[in-house]
């Protein structure tokens, strides 16, 4: 009941006025290789409205015989760069320019631009690849009192559950989250609702001493997580992109086939923070 009842009362995320918006997809493996297709059908879909949209896959990576069967990627595939088969792959399927990017993400690589509403997705694994597309927020916190103009979608799963989180800004203080009369325009950043999402796991240690054996048991997962993690962030970028979007945390369980969400109340978000 009380979860019903958030979601009735909750508010719709207020966005910067844009004319132009950039999807950057961080990391095409397991979570990403599935979400490219979702976010080029959505990009279309708004182009066809009258907004200028670009798309980038950005990956250093070529695709490796051990990814085919949980990743979005076939036999033949093996050896090439993942970022620029995929965007081969769709802007092909589409007919649209799909920005291919095979070197680490910086946080450079992203400028807030006049009107443009720039959406950071990241399907990566690691804390050090989440520390650096979390910096991409700085950009808002230097004009808090402003709808932001970059947001941070970040997915996550582990074996058989996962999360998907939303977020704008890096700051801890409660004045950035405050809402309006017309609802909320800022949340704090992934990193920032869960912070543990940068402390590094034992196996990414460059020391961890773990075997080739122990590091594939630790990286075993379904072959349906990344699917279903990918089907929750199209979702959300749909709404974030519409203007219905009510909710910025999302988790959800295999195992039991539980889900559930947060959603944009002044309480949720302080207690995000």
């Amino acid at each position: 009941m009380n979860h019903y009842y958030d979601f009735v009362n909750a508010s719709k995320l207020i966005l910067l006025q844009h004319s132009r918006i950039e999807f950057w997809i961080v990391g095409m493996g397991g979570t990403g290789s599935w979400l490219a297709a979702g976010v080029v059908r959505l990009a279309c879909s708004l182009s066809n409205t009258g907004k200028e949209v670009q798309v980038a896959f950005v990956d250093h990576d070529v695709v490796e015989e051990a990814n085919v069967l949980r990743q979005c990627f076939c036999y033949k595939e093996i050896g090439l760069p993942k970022a620029q088969t995929l965007a081969l792959r769709y802007s092909i399927a589409w007919g649209m320019e799909i920005k291919a990017i095979t070197k680490r993400f910086h946080p450079k690589m992203v400028q807030a631009g006049y009107k443009t509403l720039s959406i950071i997705i990241g399907c990566v694994d690691n804390a050090s690849a989440r520390k650096s597309l979390s910096q991409v927020l700085k950009h808002n916190d230097y004009n808090y009192n402003q709808a932001p103009s970059i947001w941070y979608l970040d997915c996550g799963n582990s074996k058989s559950s996962g999360q998907v989180l939303l977020g704008s800004n890096l700051s801890n203080d409660p004045q950035y989250y405050t809402f309006g009369l017309l609802g909320c325009s800022q949340i704090p950043s992934p990193t920032i609702q869960h912070p543990e999402l940068l402390v590094p796991l034992p196996e990414e240690l460059e020391d961890n001493n773990l075997s080739c054996e122990q590091m594939a048991l630790l990286n075993t997962q379904s072959l349906s997580i990344n699917q279903q993690v990918a089907a929750v962030a199209t979702d959300y970028l749909v709404q974030l992109t519409t203007g219905e979007l009510k909710r910025f945390a999302t988790y959800f369980d295999l195992a039991s086939g539980s889900m559930r969400s947060l959603y944009l109340t002044q309480e949720s978000v302080f207690k995000a923070i």
